[in-house]
């Protein structure tokens, strides 16, 4: 398929079914969160913890589809001078941004119907940020994409990336390469519907798709994305996935670098998360950070997307060890140190379960004097320095300890998504 038949055909589907599929009357009642675009967690990967997003900060969500991630950045930044600019080529999918943003009374997002692979030929500045998630798999030549979003990076800038993943993805494929010879092309888009889901109700129970239909309800019933989903998932016109190997690669021909990997299974490109046998750890200690996270994919195998940020700068992450940073709760875990400070117990393990991007996650804390006495500063306002003057004045310990502590609730907490490091 050629590039212009390409970008038609992919135009016609996102015309015809925007995806995800939105009612704007939801915003009345909740906001969703995005990976890569909470401001907290963007300000320690990819800034250092110290970014002022009051001054000149601008937003590029490239592929914005129907809205969820130009809502999300444009609500948090709603009170300050930054700028949003939306971009996606179909108009329908706009709509249902535009009139999302509308409900919220959003002002301060510029919409652009255009298509991602236009970018360096629009006048429309640098950028800070720029959120491009589910796009570039899509097209005939995802490099392109690629560059064309680095052309309006700027030097200090990130980019929050979402690429389909090889492993976690293998009985979509297999489902797609059936579609593909069985539906005749000519058909319409609800016709086609139509004949895919009479098939997926015609496979046997043990197709790979079925066993793993759990995984991709969601997507397909009509409780879920029905046949907006449906379409996205088994029957784009383009859609190609990476390996990590293959993610690095893009990056590098980009003349950008990974900072880090995101999401719900973030701690799983780390294999120590993965094998507790240490004769088997051994085999790859000794290994650099790309090729632990190739071999923590294949022991996982179970990645369906790879989300991760870029940036120009080969380091670019608030450390634990600036003690300039204060420590901040993030999602379900913000504002809540001080319940978790009151319902610690010394010698006593406390469970905390709590759900980031719709997965269930449990934290466990074996309570002593110290890490309670932590928690109570732990606010996104208090200086490490000060945090460790404070406990130390509270229950005597010495600032080692009080170090060592802190360390280890940051690690602990870290690879599960709720905890950053920020300027106050």
């Amino acid at each position: 398929m050629n590039e212009s038949k390409m970008i038609s055909s992919v135009k016609q589907q996102y015309e015809a079914l925007p995806y995800p599929p939105r009612n704007p009357e939801d915003e009345k009642v909740r906001l969703l969160r995005t990976v890569g675009d909470t401001l907290s967690e963007l300000n320690h990967c990819c800034f250092r913890g110290q970014r002022n997003f009051n001054q000149d900060f601008r937003c590029l969500v490239a592929g914005g589809g129907t809205g969820d991630s130009v809502i999300n950045l444009a609500e948090q930044l709603r009170e300050t001078s930054a700028e949003i600019v939306y971009l996606d080529m179909s108009a329908a999918s706009r709509r249902i941004a535009e009139q999302r943003a509308a409900v919220r009374g959003l002002n301060n997002i510029t919409w652009l119907t255009e298509s991602l692979l236009s970018i360096p030929e629009l006048d429309i500045g640098q950028f800070d940020y720029i959120n491009c998630s589910g796009v570039l798999h899509h097209l005939s030549d995802p490099q392109e994409g690629a560059r064309a979003l680095a052309s309006v990076l700027k030097d200090g800038g990130a980019i929050y990336l979402m690429l389909y993943a090889e492993y976690g993805r293998h009985s979509i494929y297999l489902l797609q390469t059936l579609f593909r010879e069985m539906i005749p092309q000519h058909l319409s888009i609800p016709e086609k519907v139509i004949l895919a889901r009479r098939i997926i109700g015609a496979l046997p129970i043990d197709h790979a798709f079925i066993k793993d239909l759990d995984k991709w309800a969601n997507e397909i019933t009509a409780s879920g994305y029905g046949d907006s989903g449906l379409y996205d998932l088994l029957l784009h016109s383009v859609d190609r996935c990476y390996n990590v190997n293959e993610v690095y690669a893009l990056a590098a021909a980009s003349e950008l670098k990974l900072v880090t990997f995101l999401g719900p299974n973030k701690r799983f490109y780390d294999p120590a998360h993965l094998v507790a046998d240490q004769s088997i750890r051994s085999l790859w200690r000794e290994k650099n950070i790309q090729e632990q996270q190739s071999l923590a994919e294949k022991l996982f195998s179970n990645h369906i997307k790879h989300q991760f940020y870029l940036s120009r700068q080969a380091s670019c992450t608030a450390s634990i060890d600036d003690e300039d940073n204060a420590i901040i709760l993030e999602h379900e875990l913000a504002n809540q140190n001080m319940a978790i400070h009151d319902a610690i117990k010394p010698e006593e393990t406390l469970s905390i379960t709590f759900t980031i991007n719709n997965e269930k996650t449990v934290f466990q804390l074996m309570g002593n004097k110290i890490n309670k006495a932590c928690f109570r500063y732990m606010d996104g306002k208090t200086p490490i320095s000060s945090i460790i003057r404070k406990v130390k004045m509270k229950c005597g310990a010495s600032e080692q300890k009080i170090r060592l502590e802190l360390r280890s609730i940051f690690e602990d907490l870290y690879p599960m998504g709720c905890i950053y490091l920020q300027r106050p």
